[in-house]
């Protein structure tokens, strides 16, 4: 166990040195302002290589990066429309390229985000529910476009309300013979079209969308999806993501409670993850599925030796359940780890997230743009 634990610091320090190096040669490119007199702040585009490597993609490298920037005529005390672009491939043939953006508008009186994106990727499943076995692991290949729309408009001081449309047209090109997949009556094991359309309720008193040191981020979504939008499924799910920073000097504590609930037949890749570089951070996105999810996740972000660099301790308790009752205590899985935050944009303070998370016999690591939450 301690060589597995002295083996993953020191991946995590290479990948460190690699991504240091990867921004150093990144693009940074910088536009001029509007001629408004109000739009004083600087549009920024940044370009970041990446290169990673998983057992279900083998090396994979392309690009991503972010820009941010503001929508003409909105003032520079606003928060900043956001796009973050990405493409990559990896060497067994996968292909990602996505787009999740944040656009605000009128001064922050309506604000439209989400992610459009085309996958052909291979996915890993277990099996359902909160004690599957590493021996039921195997691979899925799909090949899906993606649709997240969520269009908000404020009804009162920070609290917003609005509409969510997703779609995913998920098309499972390979499975592994004799596997779960193939085997049990697992709902959307051929694949399907999801589409759905929901309610958002949104409240927001962060003072950085992109590194919060205080306020509260609430969101509350009433999602259904059904044959009346095309879906070939019928479900319905309630997420709620409640986040809190409290500041003290120069370092930042933050608390994460985020629940997913799903009622009716939901095909297993719309089942509650998790896992993954937001939520249970050392777990493989999808270890554990199941219909309902929860999670509480806390950190501590503090300065270290540079103006542009900082540090990170987290930990957390998660657990999916086919049922509200079927939560245990004993049964709830947990996660740790640590990261470095390396500034990329000084003036919205963008930061590069670098983490190493560790649970029971497990552990991942994760380069990316942005909080975790």
């Amino acid at each position: 166990m301690f060589r597995y634990y002295l083996y993953m610091i020191a991946k995590s320090w290479f990948s460190v040195l690699l991504s240091f190096c990867c921004l150093f040669l990144s693009t940074s490119l910088t536009a001029q302002s509007s001629t408004d007199t109000t739009a004083i702040a600087k549009n920024r585009i940044f370009g970041l290589p990446i290169a990673f490597f998983a057992p279900e993609t083998n090396w994979g490298f392309g690009v991503a990066g972010i820009a941010t920037f503001r929508l003409k005529g909105e003032p520079a005390t606003s928060q900043p429309s956001q796009l973050q672009p990405g493409f990559a491939y990896t060497l067994n043939k996968q292909w990602l390229i996505y787009l999740p953006f944040q656009l605000f508008k009128q001064n922050e009186q309506y604000k439209l985000y989400g992610e459009l994106g085309y996958y052909l990727y291979t996915y890993q499943f277990y099996g359902v529910g909160n004690a599957t076995l590493e021996e039921d692991l195997e691979f899925y290949d799909v090949d899906f476009p993606r649709v997240r729309i969520n269009l908000l408009k404020q009804v009162y001081p920070n609290l917003f309300a609005g509409v969510r449309y997703w779609m995913d047209n998920f098309q499972i090109k390979k499975i592994e013979a004799d596997g779960l997949l193939e085997t049990e009556n697992i709902a959307g094991n051929a694949g399907g079209l999801l589409s759905g359309l929901g309610v958002v309720l949104n409240y927001d008193t962060r003072d950085n969308i992109f590194f919060p040191r205080k306020g509260i981020f609430a969101e509350v979504v009433g999602f259904s999806n059904g044959a009346y939008l095309g879906s070939d499924f019928n479900f319905n799910k309630l997420y709620i993501d409640f986040s809190s920073y409290i500041s003290v000097k120069n370092q930042v504590f933050a608390f994460n409670i985020y629940s997913e609930l799903t009622n009716g037949t939901a095909p297993f890749n719309q089942l509650s993850l998790l896992g993954g570089p937001k939520r249970m951070r050392g777990h493989f996105e999808g270890r554990f599925r199941d219909n309902h999810f929860i999670t509480l996740q806390t950190e501590y972000r503090f300065p270290l030796f540079f103006k542009w660099l900082r540090g990170v301790a987290f930990a957390g308790v998660g657990e999916v359940a086919p049922t509200i009752g079927d939560f245990e205590l004993a049964n709830f899985k947990y996660h740790y780890g640590t990261g470095l935050r390396i500034l990329i944009n000084a003036s919205e303070q963008v930061y590069m997230r670098v983490d190493a998370g560790f649970g029971k016999e497990t552990s991942g690591f994760y380069v990316t743009i942005g909080e975790a939450f």
